[in-house]
């Protein structure tokens, strides 16, 4: 695409090892990774290296100018601050103060690699959401204090796109013990992988787009939106609303929206009609200012039922711009399960019609081209329920399958969740960090 990055520079934050460690790594990525030896080769491709002519069509460069070196003496200080909380406060407090350095450089870097020494890793490993998962049913972000959030809530205000990574990354000899099983070793990937995951999502963040939907020219444009709410960082305030909007080639901007309440339906959060109609006619704005005209077509996708009051305030935005194609899913990890001859789950893609509006969709499962399931655990299908149906349900279902592989942060093209809905969680994550008079970055590569 026009503007795509040719040139992308990254700075380095952390100990005198890892920055000299991740440079490194940097520097070896050019030439690539040889595939890991394996049964399923299509499941590990070989990292065919970075030029202009293959992969990203870019370099990626760095220099000592780029590079921030935490002194040793500084990382003990911090890794004997008693308290968890207290603890991580500080860590994210220097690190934010070394990246709020690069950024005031003359020739800033595009996105900055946060390399965590096992130290300051071993004190905040526990203060994020390790339980959290794209499986689980519940994408709400819970009370407790996160690492990665603070930070990257802390350099929001920057506007430079983070992203951390681990001395494995570079070394996997590196020893760090996993939670809770202190004597075994976190595993890592194979180096041609980790290649792949890294630079990709370092590629989105420097403003590049590694692939899109595919859509033909027939088709309505389509504004996909995705709800979800947060608490706030002490627990106390009720919820509040954000939509995540994405667009067929994948550009996702964030927007905040009112508090949440709850409905008398269900005894769930829920958004006020006033509250719905506000989030997505500024949701339908903001689609505006990036293409210059309204889409002819909105899909809402939300982890619970739509009320009586939320379908009303979506409907009047909707009619205020004239659109006549509406789509309203409610998706839920399922636990109603098929099963097929032989020792694998369904193919991915399967869908199962229960109604007009409602299926059963595998967007995990078999997959013929790896030859086999690429998954750890039984897959769990989504339900699909259509509380206002604008196109046929085959149609939605492809959309849901699509969007699923619209994670950049990864090159696994089967993930569970749309990114519509998979990007709740990391959003929700960083904004309850976030003052509520604080404007907050539109787009999600700050949150991912």
């Amino acid at each position: 695409m026009e503007g795509a990055p040719t040139r992308i520079r990254l700075g380095i934050v952390g100990s005198a090892d890892t920055v000299e460690g991740t440079a490194r790594w940097i520097e070896r990525s050019v030439a690539g990774f040889p595939a890991k030896t394996s049964r399923q080769p299509n499941l590990f491709p070989a990292f065919s290296g970075v030029n202009f002519e293959t992969t990203f069509r870019c370099e990626f460069v760095t220099s000592d100018e780029l590079q921030r070196v935490i002194p040793q003496r500084e990382l003990a200080r911090l890794a004997a601050i008693p308290g968890q909380r207290e603890v991580t406060r500080a860590i994210v407090e220097v690190l934010s103060n070394e990246i709020a350095a690069l950024s005031e450089r003359t020739v800033k870097p595009h996105v900055v690699l946060v390399a965590l020494p096992v130290e300051i890793i071993e004190r905040t490993y526990n203060a994020r959401d390790v339980a959290g998962g794209e499986d689980d049913d519940d994408v709400e972000a819970g009370p407790d204090l996160d690492f990665r959030g603070l930070l990257k809530a802390a350099c929001m205000r920057l506007r430079l796109p983070i992203q951390l990574l681990w001395p494995t990354t570079f070394d996997p000899s590196y020893k760090i013990p996993r939670k809770l099983k202190e004597t075994s070793e976190r595993r890592t990937q194979d180096p041609a992988t980790i290649a792949w995951n890294l630079l990709t999502a370092t590629y989105y963040k420097a403003g590049g787009l590694p692939w899109r939907l595919a859509r033909d020219a027939r088709q309505l444009r389509t504004s996909y939106v995705g709800l979800s709410f947060y608490r706030s960082a002490d627990g106390e305030h009720v919820h509040t609303s954000t939509a995540q909007m994405f667009d067929e080639r994948g550009e996702g901007l964030i927007l905040r929206g009112g508090r949440m309440v709850e409905s008398e339906e269900d005894r769930k959060p829920h958004l006020t009609a006033q509250d719905a109609y506000d989030l997505l006619r500024n949701s339908l704005k903001v689609f505006r200012d990036q293409h210059g005209h309204w889409p002819a077509r909105v899909v809402l996708h939300k982890t619970s039922k739509f009320d009586r009051n939320e379908l009303d305030g979506f409907h009047k935005a909707i009619d205020e711009r004239d659109i006549d194609y509406a789509d309203f899913i409610w998706i839920q990890k399922s636990m109603t399960r098929l099963y097929r001859m032989g020792i694998y789950p369904p193919l991915r893609g399967t869908l199962l019609r229960f109604d007009k509006d409602q299926a059963l969709l595998y967007t995990r499962g078999s997959v013929d081209f790896f030859r086999t399931y690429p998954g750890m655990y039984v897959p769990r299908p989504l339900m699909l329920r259509c509380q206002a149906l604008g196109q046929p349900l085959q149609h939605i279902a492809e959309e849901v399958l699509a969007l699923t592989k619209m994670n950049w942060n990864n090159t696994q093209f089967d993930n569970g969740l749309p990114i519509t809905i998979a990007a709740a969680r990391h959003v929700g994550e960083v904004l309850k960090y976030v003052p509520e008079g604080q404007e907050i970055a539109p787009r999600y590569s700050f949150y991912m």
